[in-house]
């Protein structure tokens, strides 16, 4: 069962979704259900067509799929506009949502729907709460897209540890959106970094490369 899961875990065999899910990359809720798909929490809506599938044609929305609650089946697959039309799509703040990462969407009136991974701290606030709407990935292989994550960094107060913080970033393919010092001591510094990344193994393989860094003491992912 944990094999035929990895895909949508992000991970190439049963040894290396263990070790993630052992170094805090991968949540074991999130391992149960990919294993078991048809499991539902408490705070899924019941009753949700699966038949009422739809595309995001636009930048933010591409690559995902969409199931509406509350939709009449009619066997087709329904619509969604995207930034130009009724609902536009956008990803929650502090992090975002990244291929391979379990996702939801909350959808508010009059702003359309914000995408979460389903391991954001932020989605406690809709438990019980009617709008939320399951979501799946489906990129487009052969039109790549980069999305947004942040990740917090302790380092080592010494001449150059930023430059080589942002260095490893970029040799591994990463684009540096936005850098914030959150606390300077006289010994580390603290610091978020908002990334542009391909996908949740890309961004495990810079945190994992930070964190084998003689000036990185401890590097982490931070889920908005």
């Amino acid at each position: 069962r944990l094999e035929a899961a990895l895909p949508r875990l992000g991970q190439t065999s049963v040894v290396d979704l263990l070790a993630a899910v052992g170094r805090g990359e991968t949540y074991a809720a999130d391992v149960v259900k990919a294993v078991y798909p048809d499991y539902q929490d408490e705070r899924v809506a019941p009753e949700r067509p699966a038949s009422t599938e739809g595309w995001f044609d636009v930048k933010g929305g591409e690559g995902m799929k969409f199931r509406v609650p509350g939709e009449a089946s009619d066997g087709r697959s329904l619509p969604i506009r995207g930034l130009k039309g009724d609902l536009p799509v956008r990803f929650a703040p502090a992090g975002g949502a990244v291929p391979g990462d379990r996702i939801v969407g909350i959808l508010t009136p009059g702003e359309g729907i914000t995408i979460y991974p389903i391991h954001s701290p932020a989605l406690t606030a809709f438990d019980n709460d009617e709008r939320w709407l399951d979501v799946r990935w489906d990129i487009d292989e052969d039109n790549p897209e980069r999305f947004p994550a942040r990740i917090s960094i302790s380092s080592i107060n010494e001449p150059g540890s930023l430059a080589t913080i942002a260095q490893i970033i970029g040799e591994n393919d990463g684009n540096i959106d936005n850098v914030q010092m959150l606390r300077r001591a006289t010994d580390f510094h603290e610091m978020t970094i908002d990334l542009e990344v391909w996908d949740l193994k890309h961004l495990n393989r810079i945190i994992n490369h930070l964190r084998r860094s003689s000036v990185v003491s401890n590097a982490v992912r931070v889920n908005g």
